[in-house]
């Protein structure tokens, strides 16, 4: 089993303008995102070693993750099989869902495995969607300078959007099979799966497999 253990992992707090910044934008119009966050904050490491390569595999990963959720905005095709292929390339759902679960998923059967997997990609989909509906003239920042420890790489974003304040995000990647890909998301300090893990536990205890697989899609219900 994946070890992605968050011991060690925090949020910065009251950090700089992010600099030496890869910037992309986008017009349309904006809600600065909860998830788009799967697009969330800035994180950091004790004592971390650092990568300074613009073509960082794991900076050209959230780039092309940006860019293709930004044209299909402008695409009004944020709902569609596109969409789907680039958020299954970019994030690997399946560790995500093995760590969301927890120490349960070593007791699911492969068919609530499978079923948990199919449920959490629909809401990531339908949450990616509903996150860039509209959008006005926005900026998103995408700091090439990227933090390494052991096998993760974090890399730090910002979306800025007039007369707001800059939304920080933190993606946690690591590689499988020569492709980096996200893990984690950290919006404003807070990881993404520590709070799933909370939630998930819940459904869990609640009703098992079919209890979370209901509430997953409950909550993509929500998102259309």
């Amino acid at each position: 089993m994946d070890d992605l253990r968050l011991v060690g992992l925090r949020g910065q707090q009251g950090e700089g303008p992010v600099t030496g910044q890869i910037e992309r934008k986008s017009h349309g119009h904006s809600r600065v995102p909860a998830l788009a966050a799967a697009l969330a904050a800035v994180l950091s490491l004790a004592s971390p070693a650092v990568s300074r390569a613009d073509t960082d595999p794991a900076v050209q990963r959230i780039q092309t993750l940006d860019d293709g959720l930004f044209a299909a905005a402008r695409a009004h095709d944020l709902r569609s099989a596109k969409v789907r292929l680039l958020l299954d390339q970019a994030f690997n759902l399946p560790i995500m869902a093995q760590f969301a679960v927890g120490p349960s998923w070593a007791t699911l059967s492969a068919t609530d495995r499978a079923g948990v997997l199919e449920a959490l990609s629909r809401y990531t989909e339908a949450r990616y969607a509903y996150e860039f509906r509209d959008f006005d003239t926005q900026t998103v920042v995408i700091d090439p300078v990227v933090q390494v420890r052991g096998l993760d790489r974090l890399v730090r974003a910002e979306i800025r959007a007039t007369g707001e304040a800059p939304v920080k995000i933190g993606y946690r990647l690591r590689e499988y099979g020569g492709a980096w890909r996200i893990i984690d998301v950290i919006y404003n300090g807070v990881s993404q799966l520590a709070t799933q893990r909370a939630d998930f536990a819940a459904s869990l205890q609640k009703g098992g497999a079919a209890a979370l697989i209901r509430s997953l899609d409950q909550s993509t219900a929500k998102l259309k």
